[in-house]
């Protein structure tokens, strides 16, 4: 059990994780187990169109659905055991390695205290990964109502979903391997580095579908996370920081602030242990010697 979890065993484990981390996961083993041991219906979980969130099957607004889509991993077994172990691995990696900024300060140049006249800090925090999850939600929604009925049968192969944890894995996978390509990773006793994380990841999903259907889910996931890394990231290097093209909100902002204890000076953030505006060489670097996926 040490090998696993450390020394502390997994309760110790548990709480190590960083707190986007640790809710996300404690939401879909909650949602799963119940799912699962028929506590709640996977049918009243489910986002089949739109329509069941204005008016669902019983009549009424099923708000919940929009949320709910995201936090089932399935039945019980081995595919369930594997993703959720992905999602945590590498949601756990991007989060204590600093996520992709989308935020600037309302504070005049220099916006860090560093001379720095770009509007975007050099590291991110928790409320940039709560704003990442929540522009992937929303546009893995959106394309899955709006974009994904009009794409060729050739491509499908008739495949549609109603729940989208998966989707949601490989969109975080793919924006860390972006953020991160040159770290090295073990997928399954292979080493490389982490900008072909994802392809090798489609790869083994086409090999296990026999070579006959492409997995969707995953290539929807990684198109979504190529649109916040291009807004995120290559838009604002390419207009040399003068533009904000998407932006935490404030209130996020201030929210995650309040949870974690986080003040906002002049000079940056200010945090006790970490952060932005923390030493480059405190932040949690990908441990090369992990097996992501096994």
């Amino acid at each position: 059990m040490d090998n696993v979890f450390g020394a502390g065993g997994p309760d110790q484990w548990f709480r190590s994780l960083p707190i986007i981390t640790r809710t996300w996961l404690s939401s879909v083993l909650l949602i799963t187990a119940l799912a699962n041991l028929d506590v709640l219906k996977w049918s009243e979980l489910d986002l089949r169109q739109w329509q069941d969130v204005v008016r669902g099957p019983s009549g009424k607004m099923e708000a919940w659905r929009l949320i709910t889509c995201f936090l089932y991993a399935g039945k019980f077994g081995w595919n369930a055991l594997i993703g959720l172990h992905m999602m945590t691995q590498m949601s756990n990696r991007y989060e204590t390695m600093s996520p992709i900024c989308t935020r600037r300060m309302n504070l005049p140049p220099p916006y860090n205290g560093n001379n720095n006249t770009s509007p975007y800090y050099p590291r991110g925090e928790s409320a940039d990964y709560a704003f990442a999850l929540l522009f992937g939600m929303v546009g893995i929604l959106l394309s899955q109502f709006l974009l994904f009925p009009y794409l060729p049968y050739s491509l499908t192969q008739g495949q549609h979903y109603i729940f989208f944890h998966r989707h949601l894995t490989f969109y975080v996978v793919y924006i860390w391997s972006k953020h991160y390509p040159l770290h090295r990773v073990n997928l399954f006793g292979v080493a490389m580095a982490a900008a072909y994380l994802p392809y090798a990841y489609l790869l083994m999903g086409y090999a296990l579908n026999n070579g006959q259907v492409l997995p969707i889910d995953m290539l929807h996931g990684m198109f979504i996370g190529h649109v916040y890394y291009y807004l995120a990231c290559v838009v604002p290097e390419v207009l040399r920081g003068r533009l904000v093209v998407i932006a935490t909100p404030e209130i996020l902002v201030g929210l995650f602030h309040w949870i974690e204890g986080r003040g906002v000076g002049g000079g940056g953030i200010d945090v006790g242990g970490g952060g932005v505006g923390g030493d480059e060489d405190n932040q949690m670097l990908v441990n090369v010697d992990d097996v992501i996926g096994g």
